[in-house]
């Protein structure tokens, strides 16, 4: 598995992971860890049994990341997964008595860059974050907010004494003076005589674009940094997002009709006509609800007639007859009774008129 050379720091300050799981053996077995702190090159390679990473120096293993630990660091499958093997430093210390093994990993979103380091091209070291001037670059606020955070490699050129960063054939805009950063102006002076260009580590985040170039006070050896191998498994996103297709502006709509004359234009009157005053209006309908019926007209004019069997009810009463004789409402349907007085006092005649039988059976 080819080394994979990963950023020991971002802008000068380190992030390290402590093992959990330290094999004391091996550190303690460092000259000199027992009187101040050791700094060795690790790397780290895939344990397939914890399903996480062993941490191997050249002294032997330091410890491991088991798999809760390893999860930490999702970047780290895109590199088992292209056989390429993280390396770093790891800083090995006694405190209070325990041993302790600090691996520096980084911060996970900026852990593995999104693109391959240019060819051809010198890596620097960093030390110091420069912030991009994308306002005078190409890359528009769309593109920026895509990017998210992210790290990934640009290229240094030097235009009139102005660092300007490019990624992709895309100008992302100037860096700074040249002669204002020293651990800048010394990497130029070293490219320029071997006749390589410069590359460096750039991060992204909320919008916001910095290159970590050499510290100010970087010695000719801590200039520049390993370089780094292609990845066989690509990052799920580009470095630089493609630019959104330019709107084009809606035209405005224009309606042209044409109607020929002979279909609108139409002989004129001729001759005179007399002027025709109003005419009378015909009377309205009653409403319908002021307009009775013929139904209703027959019935109230024509006064009830008698029924016959109301009568024969009457003379089949019992007895001296001394009742009035009077015309009673008559129900418009047969076999009904006008009011519910009228059938309790037939009922009441027919029981009288019956013969009884004894008990209180009833006819």
């Amino acid at each position: 598995m080819a080394l994979y050379p990963l950023a020991t720091s971002y802008f000068g300050v380190e992030h390290v992971a402590v093992l959990e799981h330290p094999v004391l053996g091996t550190a303690l077995s460092i000259p000199g860890v027992s009187e101040h702190a050791a700094l060795v090159d690790v790397s780290l390679e895939p344990d397939t049994y914890t399903n996480g990473w062993r941490i191997r120096s050249d002294f032997g293993f330091l410890g491991f990341l088991d798999e809760v630990e390893a999860a930490e660091y999702p970047a780290l499958e895109r590199l088992k997964n292209s056989f390429a093997q993280p390396q770093t430093i790891a800083t090995v210390e006694v405190v209070d008595g325990e041993v302790e093994v600090a691996v520096s990993l980084g911060l996970w979103p900026w852990m593995v860059p999104v693109n391959d380091q240019p060819q051809g091209t010198a890596l620097l070291a960093g030390g110091r974050g420069v912030l991009i001037d994308v306002a005078a670059g190409d890359l528009s606020s769309p593109q920026l907010q895509r990017m998210g955070t992210q790290q990934f490699f640009v290229t240094l050129e030097d235009l009139s004494g102005t660092a300007v960063a490019t990624c992709d054939d895309m100008v992302l805009g100037p860096c700074g003076d040249i002669a204002s950063l020293p651990g800048l102006r010394a990497a130029f002076e070293a490219a320029s005589a071997s006749g390589a260009g410069l590359s460096a580590r750039a991060y992204t985040s909320h919008g916001m674009l910095a290159v970590d170039i050499p510290a100010d006070t970087a010695t000719t050896e801590e200039i520049f940094s390993p370089a780094v191998p292609p990845l066989r498994v690509p990052a799920p996103q580009p470095a630089i997002p493609a630019a959104a297709p330019a709107s084009m502006p809606t035209p405005p709509e224009v309606w042209d009709h044409t109607v020929s004359g002979e279909t609108i234009v139409t002989a004129l009157p001729t001759g005179s006509r007399r002027p025709q005053g109003p005419h009378a209006q015909p009377a309205a309908p009653a409403a319908p609800s002021q307009t009775a019926s013929p139904q209703q007209t027959a019935h109230s004019a024509t006064p009830p007639k008698a029924s016959a069997k109301l009568a024969e009810l009457v003379s089949s009463v019992p007895g001296e007859q001394s009742f009035s004789w009077r015309v009673l409402p008559v129900a418009e349907e047969p076999g009904r009774y006008s009011s519910e007085s009228a059938r309790v006092r037939a009922r009441r005649v027919a029981r009288e008129t019956s013969h009884h039988r004894g008990g209180n059976h009833r006819k």
